[in-house]
């Protein structure tokens, strides 16, 4: 699969390194993708703009700060229904969500992305454990949520060939949950620093709806 990380961050970079381990062919859209200090990631990955990007992906994923997004989405252009992965949190000054309870970033990014299949995924956790997401015998726990169902299977199957334990959280709405649920992570590791992760304990035999089937 041809994915387009736009953004190339701490989070997109470290998603980038992980998805081309897996098989996939990276690319990151950057508003000047001549600058020098990009040039590192082309030992993994294609650098592009951020409209031929979009252009040339089956899947996006979005990972830039919030303060940008509504600027590189509206760079991006038309999606055409393809899958947009939004890994971003609309945190503000004072590390506070700027939305929340009656709507959330995600549903924001769906409305400045019109033609996108918008799933909220791969915020919920530091960069650390998205490199790294095993601990032991025990997974890193991910989430997402989405209003299509093709799109949301893309971005969970995404997260378990990084190593995820990858658990569907149903329609977009629910990221309404999952950005207050990046705060916890976040005031965590303020606390206990970011070398911990959170997880799913289940007791003997029982599983869940998605390995149910």
């Amino acid at each position: 699969m041809r994915i387009t990380i736009i953004g190339a961050g701490n989070v997109g970079a470290t998603l980038g390194h992980g998805l081309a381990r897996a098989g996939h062919t990276i690319a990151y859209a950057l508003r000047d993708p001549s600058d020098p200090k990009y040039a590192p990631l082309r030992s993994h990955a294609l650098l592009t703009t951020i409209r031929e990007g979009v252009v040339q992906a089956d899947t996006v994923l979005l990972a830039t700060p919030w303060g940008a997004a509504e600027d590189a989405l509206a760079a991006a252009g038309d999606f055409a229904g393809r899958p947009l992965l939004d890994a971003t949190n609309p945190i503000g000054p004072g590390l506070q969500l700027t939305l929340g309870h009656s709507d959330s970033g995600a549903e924001q990014i769906a409305r400045w992305a019109e033609s996108a299949r918008v799933v909220k995924i791969f915020n919920t956790t530091g960069r650390e454990n998205m490199a790294a997401p095993a601990y032991g015998g025990a997974k890193s726990l991910m989430l997402a949520c989405g209003d299509d169902d093709d799109a949301r299977a893309i971005a969970l199957d995404l997260a378990r060939e990084l190593g995820f334990e990858a658990l569907d959280f149903g329609e977009l709405r629910q990221a309404r949950l999952l950005e207050p649920l990046a705060m916890v992570w976040i005031r965590l590791s303020i606390v206990l620093g970011r070398d911990f992760a959170l997880g799913l304990l289940r007791r003997d035999g029982a599983t869940s709806r998605d390995e149910r089937g």
